[in-house]
């Protein structure tokens, strides 16, 4: 079935999460927005800065070359050359800011199209969809730690992203009618998609002998990073430049050879495993991680496939999301 969970997060808020992470940095490195560089803790009122600063009618004194000192601060340097954070946010905003703006916008027409129809999601619905998300993890700590440091996204974020996505699917499928007829013979027609499965994720470094990759297995063994040995050593050239990563496959995928996939499974995350004789060389491969999902039946499964069928008859998101915006009159001021 569709992961929608893991394509949605990590394309529409890699974007959000790089502004956020942006601020938390420039607030960490400039804590005080009324300290210039060099400068006391305390600023002395009624000093000579302060008194050429002209004061506009309701405006408190200072604010406005305050604020347009704290502009113009050089954040950074390269060369004679300065950076200044009103650079930086003028960057941010030129390669960031439509998009953090019109997810902003689609949350809040979201949030007033379920308030409308009275649709709102439980705890339960957001715990099942999580769990969904966490399989193939150690543990739901491990995911939001993976989460953070694949995508920059914390606890909180992916759980709102997650209610918000959930809110969206909602509103989308309400109107699209879906038969239990359809749903019996969908799940007739496709049983592989709802058994369980294993897939393991993988790195390999693929040479053109045996001594070879004895060689570089004497490397990593000795501490070498596997993903650079596979940058410099391995002859695949579809993976070499991404370290080796051959990403997700099927336990049992057929089109990979069936020793090395059968040495990969009785692997324990991070650990290596080589030579393989496999088509086109030796491998030395290496478990990222073991992803199991388990076989759903019942009403869960109903329900699942039901909402499956009937996201696949609407429009796309950005389509829908779209005429969201429309009916709420949702408009740029700037």
């Amino acid at each position: 079935m569709k992961k929608y969970e893991v394509l949605r997060a990590v394309v529409i808020l890699q974007a959000v999460c790089m502004v956020v992470l942006t601020v938390v940095v420039v607030v960490k490195v400039w804590p005080g927005n009324d300290r210039l560089p060099n400068s006391s803790p305390h600023t002395n009122v009624g000093s000579e800065e302060e008194k050429d600063d002209p004061v506009k009618p309701g405006q408190s004194p200072g604010a406005d070359s305050s604020l347009q000192t704290d502009k113009q601060r050089v954040i950074a340097k390269v060369g004679a050359e300065e950076i200044t954070l009103d650079d930086l946010e003028q960057e941010l905003h030129k390669q960031y800011g439509d998009a953090v703006l019109r997810t902003l916008m689609v949350h809040k027409a979201i949030d007033l199209e379920a308030a409308a129809s009275e649709l709102s999601v439980s705890a339960e619905e957001q715990s099942r969809e999580l769990e969904k998300m966490v399989e193939g993890y150690d543990s739901e700590a491990r995911f939001y730690e993976v989460m953070q440091e694949q995508v920059g996204m914390t606890k909180e974020q992916v759980l709102e992203d997650l209610r918000y996505r959930l809110l969206m699917e909602k509103i989308v499928v309400r109107s699209i009618n879906v038969s239990d007829e359809e749903v019996d013979r969908y799940i007739a027609d496709h049983p592989e998609e709802f058994d369980a499965r294993t897939q393991l994720h993988l790195q390999w470094i693929l040479t053109e002998t045996s001594k070879e990759a004895n060689s570089v297995l004497g490397l990593l063994t000795g501490g070498e990073d596997f993903a650079t040995l596979a940058r410099t050593y391995s002859i695949d050239s579809f993976t070499a430049d991404s370290g080796g990563d051959i990403g997700l496959i099927d336990e049992d995928d057929p089109y990979y050879n069936r020793e090395m996939l059968d040495t990969a499974s009785r692997l324990q995350v991070a650990e290596m495993a080589g030579p393989i004789k496999v088509d086109g060389g030796y491998a030395i491969i290496r478990l990222i991680e073991r992803q199991t999902t388990t076989k759903m039946t019942g009403r869960r499964l109903h329900d699942a496939v039901r909402k499956q069928l009937a996201l696949e008859r609407a429009d796309s998101f950005p389509n829908l999301e779209d005429a969201l915006l429309d009916k709420y009159d949702a408009v740029k001021t700037e």
